[in-house]
């Protein structure tokens, strides 16, 4: 069978292997042998949950597929060079998938996949545990989550350079947002206003780069680094495709959901060049719903430009998603792309 190397189990990476599996010998390169399920994180940096629920084997999780964990440091086409315990090694592929997504402020995400991180995100929620005052920088989704999620048990301070939180959501939900950390005794800086006092901690809740460094000139990339594909998310080399953060792209699309339908997408891809069979028309986006947690019993979900539901029942419908999501059931793009946008 042809040889599909996909490197960086992010969510694109391990619903593309999982989608071809079955007819390809799937090669799966990250440097831990652990996936993470990054939409919960803030859960656990509040103390509710504990590192290990959101972390899980990908070997369990993706039955039927080589795991080697390693560093990919290089690519040409017919090979990847990973470092594996300070050795290159170099494995060759009939297609390859680039999924390496993005690196992010610790702790939201590790800095280097490498290290332990369950220790680390362990000693980060004994970190905002030990704090009474906690500063967090960035006004985005993330930011919001994680302020909701500290305001329980600390005093929280929110500060941001925009003039409005979330500002990628419907007016209607952005509203929602402020109001409801008000509501929570969350302070919220915006528009770069000047935050006086000290803090405990401070937690950084922005700064997502590309993990492409070490593409060099192989593919071609935008100046910030993200992968350059086209409208089936083949890159510029012809058996290489790339999925997920990593990839150059509307900014609203940066979202798990958005890497899992174009995990499903590559798959296809890939799976009708073995097969020899027609290929998916070009990918088209599917509508955009977001859910945003705003604490343990508050949230908003946003289909489009409207607010569906709001309240105590968000974070149950976040819950149910990632049940569904870490056990890599599809969401799946075929469906979801016909929606229509409400956009």
């Amino acid at each position: 069978m042809p040889r599909v190397v996909v490197v960086g189990a992010s969510f694109a990476g391990l619903y593309a292997a999982k989608g071809l599996r079955s007819i390809a010998d799937v090669v799966v390169i990250d440097a831990s042998d652990e996936w993470e399920y990054t939409p919960s994180v803030h859960e656990v940096l509040g103390g509710r949950r504990m590192a290990d629920t959101i972390l899980a084997s990908i070997r369990d999780t993706l039955s039927g597929v080589e795991v080697v964990r390693g560093v990919a440091v290089a690519a040409n086409e017919s090979e990847v060079h990973v470092e594996i315990c300070g050795s290159i090694k170099k494995l060759p592929y009939d297609h390859l998938i680039i999924s390496v997504g993005c690196a992010y402020a610790r702790p939201i995400k590790a800095q280097l996949a490498s290290l332990d991180r369950r220790a680390q995100l362990a000693g980060a929620q004994r970190l905002y545990r030990d704090a009474s005052s906690v500063l967090v920088v960035g006004g985005g989704a993330v930011g919001v989550e994680v302020a909701g999620e500290l305001a329980a048990n600390h005093t929280v301070t929110l500060t941001a350079r925009e003039d409005e939180l979330v500002g990628d959501l419907p007016g209607a939900a952005r509203r929602y947002a402020l109001d409801s950390l008000r509501a929570q005794n969350v302070r919220v800086a915006l528009s770069g206003e000047e935050v006086r006092g000290s803090f405990d901690e401070k937690i950084e809740c922005y700064g997502a780069r590309p993990r492409t460094g070490w593409l060099a000139t192989f593919v071609d990339r935008d100046a910030r680094g993200f992968v350059r594909v086209d409208g089936h998310y083949r890159t510029s080399i012809r058996n290489v495709w790339a999925a997920g953060d990593c990839v150059a792209k509307d900014a609203k699309q940066y979202l798990a959901a958005y890497a899992h339908f174009e995990g499903e997408y590559v798959a296809q891809m890939v799976a009708s060049e073995i097969l020899g069979s027609a290929p998916p028309g070009a990918y088209v986006p599917p509508p955009r719903i977001v859910a945003l947690a705003l604490g343990p019993d508050d949230g908003v979900l946003c289909y489009g430009r409207f607010v569906v539901l709001s309240g105590r029942a968000v974070p149950w419908v976040k819950a149910l998603v990632e049940r569904w999501v870490v056990r890599l059931w599809p969401l799946p793009y075929a469906l979801f792309c016909r929606l229509p946008a409400l956009a």
